[in-house]
């Protein structure tokens, strides 16, 4: 399929291959995020790469495999004919015939399954790098799927790597217009589509043919969907239980700590522990008011980040049972309107990604505001963005047509009224999005349609 996006990433692996000395680039991302892809585009028309796939197999078949990668570039008669038993004579033959001058890329995709069966392997690349590669005009490209294994043995401070890198790229989803990009559809269905699954490759060239053709997956027991959260999860714990747990109970709305430790019966110091490691391996969101300052603030809110983990713990796992008993017409029936509301909050989303390519505003900082005013009344804004000229963007966000934007407006300054930031010199700016508006311009605010986000490139 046509390549999408990544010009950074692209811009960024270019940069690195153009230096006259060694470099060594570290790229890392969920499972179905497109490495692979990147790589294999950042490659493309390269003379003197060699390109390894690592598998889940045992030390002698991964060297075996590994060596006739390299010797398509080497073209060594012992190379290709020898024997290796480990992994340490092997680095010290590649040494000895390593061109030191010549320029060569060395990519090792998805190398947490040499990792995993190998602790010492991180070991032996060290000592491969410092004796030898970084010594060379070598680009050395390492990937792995496994975010948690590549942030403790390939860029913690305690793994044998640590400070070799010369690059670092944690691969992200594509936005919403990349994601449009890709299905080749109009902004409604991008928006719905992108809504449940995110802006996950793999996920998207499974969507290509509409939002109903992927609901009816979504509700299918022999799906690709079905138990892919449960890959992710395995993916990165070897016991997904407290870690499934946390998720759960943050999907049907307990987004406290307190609220987390309650429903999964555990002291709050270990439920804290286990919410930082999801939230470093980014499947858990930590939320402040914008308003306020992380560091001081008490009662964060927790959330899903990843969209598609965020939709499979909130209908496909909850709905397990029924899809197992092959209900898949029955679901997309009664859960229509679950769905549409889970897509209606994750408007926001879209709408965030608009601002950021939209304003001219130069904001540090954009997310949820909500509090409690000193009357003891309680708020929540969809949108609220601030920068340094102590400007302040306020917005609702409304899945729905023909949206009275008068009435919205009204509700939303009485809202903003309650916060507390910079109130005698703040600049305030107004925004709603909206599929449409009854009025498509008011006094006082900027309306948004899909006409409007659509245009946007």
């Amino acid at each position: 399929m046509k390549f999408i996006g990544r010009r950074r990433e692209l811009e960024a692996l270019e940069r690195e291959d153009s230096k006259k000395s060694a470099s060594f680039v570290v790229i890392y991302g969920r499972r179905r995020i497109g490495k692979t892809r990147l790589i294999g585009e950042f490659l493309r028309g390269k003379k003197n790469a060699a390109y390894y796939l690592a598998a889940d197999q045992e030390d002698y078949l991964q060297i075996k495999e590994f060596k006739v990668s390299l010797n398509s570039v080497l073209k060594d008669d012992y190379l290709a004919n020898a024997d290796f038993k480990d992994w340490s004579s092997f680095f010290l033959y590649l040494d000895k015939i390593w061109p030191k001058q010549t320029k060569i890329i060395l990519a090792i995709d998805e190398i947490t399954y040499i990792i995993k069966n190998n602790k010492s392997f991180t070991s032996y690349l060290q000592r491969f790098w410092d004796m030898c590669i970084s010594k060379s005009n070598t680009t050395l490209l390492i990937s792995g799927s496994s975010v948690s294994l590549m942030l403790n043995t390939v860029l913690s401070g305690t793994s044998p790597l640590y400070g070799r890198r010369t690059a670092e790229i944690f691969l992200q989803e594509f936005d919403v217009y990349e994601a449009k990009e890709f299905l080749g559809k109009n902004m409604t269905e991008s928006i719905r589509i992108y809504s449940i699954i995110g802006g996950i490759p793999k996920y998207l060239e499974l969507a290509i043919n509409g939002y109903d053709d992927l609901i009816r997956q979504i509700f299918d027991k022999r799906s690709f969907f079905f138990r892919e959260g449960i890959y992710l999860m395995t993916e990165e714990f070897n016991d997904i239980s407290t870690y499934s747990n946390i998720l759960k109970a943050i999907s049907e709305g307990k987004n406290s700590l307190n609220d987390i430790t309650q429903y999964c019966n555990m002291d709050s110091k270990k439920i804290s522990a286990y919410i930082r490691i999801l939230a470093d391996l980014s499947f858990v969101r930590e939320d402040v008011p914008i308003s306020k300052k992380r560091e001081k603030f008490r009662g964060k809110i927790y959330s899903i980040k990843d969209t598609f983990m965020d939709f499979w713990f909130k209908i496909i796992n909850s709905n397990r049972s029924l899809i197992e008993m092959d209900m898949t017409e029955k679901l997309m029936e009664t859960k229509k309107n679950d769905i549409n509301s889970f897509i209606g909050r994750k408007f926001e989303k879209v709408c965030m990604q608009y601002l950021a390519k939209k304003s001219n505003y130069e904001f540090t900082h954009i997310g949820k505001e909500w509090g409690t005013a000193q009357n003891k009344k309680t708020y929540e804004i969809d949108i609220m963005a601030i920068n340094k000229k102590n400007e302040v963007l306020f917005a609702e966000c409304k899945w729905q047509d023909n949206i009275d934007a008068e009435n919205i407006l009204s509700i939303l300054k009485e809202k903003t009224m309650l916060v507390q930031w910079k109130n005698d010199v703040r600049k305030e700016h107004y925004f709603i999005f909206a599929k449409s508006f009854r009025k498509k311009i008011i006094s006082g605010a900027e309306l948004i349609d899909l006409k409007l986000i659509e245009m946007l490139k």
